[in-house]
């Protein structure tokens, strides 16, 4: 039996083109709700950025910067910024490469080495351009994950080196989220079930990105969108439709949640 059900939002819940909850997957949602089923968020977005984008709608909780930052109302259950070391030694190579990245902290993002790929946030996520400081501002700040503008040709070209000693998660082909070692959405929901008092084996996860597989394998029933990348289709419990499709809906009445 599912108690407890676990959403990405960028690509999952809400599309890139219309940039929230659609009508008819906000309605299940309720429904949901009115079942007792307990709804949580996982995402690599900071807090504010999460709550934005999902509306006034009430969520159980949230999993944010992926996995780092997870809350339940006035409740924190993780708080594990990126180490000062391991945050040197990442402003010590973005000085060397000069790519564009944002650093996500609790509530507020900061941009450094700007360049015009970063209009992807505000084209493909609706966020607006966090402010631009410079780069060794970031060392006497407090961040969650940084989100580093590279391509996948680009990670697989510098092999070991690069961003040693972190994790690097990607759900976009344009950049990737990098948090502390051991990170990831999958601890985000133990800490979440542990506070909840539900059992891993009653949990059902929605993702589209490379960024989601761990909670993916993690949960009870992993289900890939059908715009999901190949390599998390090919690990999902189910595929279903896209995001612009409803996918949500048509897993959940798969399930008999609905």
């Amino acid at each position: 039996m599912i108690k407890a059900i676990f959403f990405d939002i960028d690509g999952t819940l809400v599309s890139f083109k219309a940039h929230r909850i659609s009508p008819a997957v906000l309605d299940g949602l309720y429904r949901l709700r009115e079942k007792g089923i307990k709804l949580f968020i996982a995402t690599g977005r900071q807090r504010e950025a999460a709550e934005g984008a999902v509306g006034v709608f009430p969520f159980d909780g949230y999993i944010t910067v992926s996995g780092q930052f997870c809350f339940a109302g006035d409740a924190v259950l993780r708080d594990n910024p990126i180490p000062p070391d391991r945050a040197a030694q990442l402003i010590g190579l973005l000085e060397r490469t000069g790519s564009p990245c944002v650093f996500l902290e609790g509530m507020e993002s900061r941009t450094v080495n700007p360049d015009a790929r970063l209009e992807l946030f505000p084209e493909q996520l609706n966020i607006p351009i966090p402010p631009v400081v410079p780069l060794r501002e970031m060392l006497e700040r407090k961040f969650y994950q940084a989100v580093a503008f590279c391509t996948r040709e680009e990670q697989q070209a510098a092999g070991e080196d690069f961003f040693p000693g972190l994790d690097v998660l990607r759900w976009h082909p344009a950049f990737v989220d990098i948090v502390a070692p051991g990170g990831g959405k999958d601890l985000g929901m133990d800490v979440i079930l542990d506070h909840f008092g539900i059992d891993l084996s009653e949990t059902m996860a929605f993702g589209d990105g490379e960024n989601d597989l761990p909670m993916l394998r993690h949960a009870g029933i992993g289900v890939a969108m059908g715009n999901a990348e190949q390599m998390v289709k090919d690990e999902a419990g189910y595929v279903t439709g896209s995001v612009d499709e409803d996918g949500i809906l048509t897993a959940l009445e798969h399930f008999e949640l609905l």
